[in-house]
This record gives structure tokens, C-alpha cells and sequence, in this order.
């Protein structure tokens, strides 16, 4: 058992027998040092979102996950592939299924995938990827930094140095460029 307080986005936990993947979490302090954690739960059995609200040592059930590492492959037609790194397996999983993280999938990318019984449950990725610039958009006023596309679609602001066909690393949690690639 943990408490929600130490729960985590990435997490599986057991409510009423439901299975839930934590894509948010976040911990307000009330009045008279009451803490209460709100967490952004995916339903693992229908895909639906919820949110529910806990005291910081409520208890919940957490789940043990199965965690592989598997390699991107390729997109078609809103199909991603993934191989298993040990056994070659493949798998396909949906837009639904892999959501923004598309944006951090280059072909060859090392990614966890947790299930739970041989079912799908989410993709764990590392902290920091790395990026390839493939267009930078024209500096608009006098902004500090330009926005440009990475060779995975996602658009985010750099600092003016970038350029096209510089790698940099960006955060997976929120989007942000970190620094330039070495």
C-alpha cells in the first residue's frame, strides 16, 4: 500500500477494483495543515479520464507492472510499432495509447512499456530526449527566442543560436527545451 502522497504520475493504482495509470498529480496545502492530493487517473480498462481528489495519507493499492523495453520502429497511418529489445516481438499501439508522447518517438528511440497481465498500460520515457531540428520559424518582434519543429512534429521556443539541423535535448515532462545537444 502507498499513500497518495507518495503516488506519482506513471503510477498504477487500485481503486474499488478499477485499475487507474496516474497521468497528473499535484499536492495543495489547506488550512489547519491539511494536505489534499489531486490526481488526473486514466481508467486502464475503457481509456477514460477522472479526477479525484485524496487526503495526503489516504491509502491506496499500488499495482506491480510488467516494464519492457522496447525500440520505435515506425508510424503508419496512426499505428505506432515498438520491438521488444530481447525477444523481437512486436507490438502496435494506437494514437489513444502513446497520446504527446508521439512528439519524443524518433526511429530507434528506447522506450519502457508497462502492462499489467499482457495489456497495455502507458510508455515510460527517460527524463530528457534528444532532438533533432528540422525547421526554424522567423523571429517574430524583439522575443528573446525563436520557435522551431523537431524531426518528430513537436514545436517548442530555443534560443535564437539554434539552427536547422542542430540536435537539442528536451524535457519529456514539459515540453521545454533543456540545452544543445554536445
Amino acid at each position: 500500500m502507498k499513500t497518495a502522497f507518495d503516488t506519482r504520475p506513471g503510477s498504477v493504482v487500485d481503486i474499488e477494483g478499477d485499475l487507474y495509470f496516474v497521468t497528473k498529480w499535484e499536492s495543495h496545502r489547506g488550512g489547519r495543515g491539511a494536505t489534499t492530493v489531486k490526481m488526473r487517473l486514466k481508467n486502464i480498462a475503457n481509456g477514460s479520464m477522472t479526477d479525484k481528489v485524496f487526503s495526503s495519507d489516504d491509502k491506496l493499492n499500488d499495482v506491480i507492472l510488467d516494464r519492457t523495453v522496447f525500440e520505435y520502429l515506425y508510424n503508419s497511418s496512426g499505428v505506432y510499432v515498438f520491438m521488444n529489445s530481447e525477444n523481437y516481438e512486436q507490438i502496435e499501439l494506437g494514437e489513444d495509447d502513446v497520446g504527446d508522447m508521439k512528439y519524443f518517438l524518433s526511429e530507434g528511440a528506447t522506450i519502457d512499456i508497462q502492462q499489467h497481465n499482457g495489456n497495455f498500460v502507458g510508455i515510460i520515457l527517460a527524463t530528457y530526449m534528444k532532438l533533432r531540428v528540422v525547421e526554424t520559424l522567423p523571429l517574430v518582434g524583439s522575443n528573446e527566442n525563436i520557435e522551431v519543429i523537431t524531426n518528430t512534429g513537436l514545436k517548442l521556443e530555443v534560443p535564437p543560436s539554434i539552427q536547422e539541423g542542430d540536435e537539442i535535448i528536451v524535457n519529456t515532462s514539459t515540453f521545454e527545451f533543456v540545452e544543445k545537444a554536445k
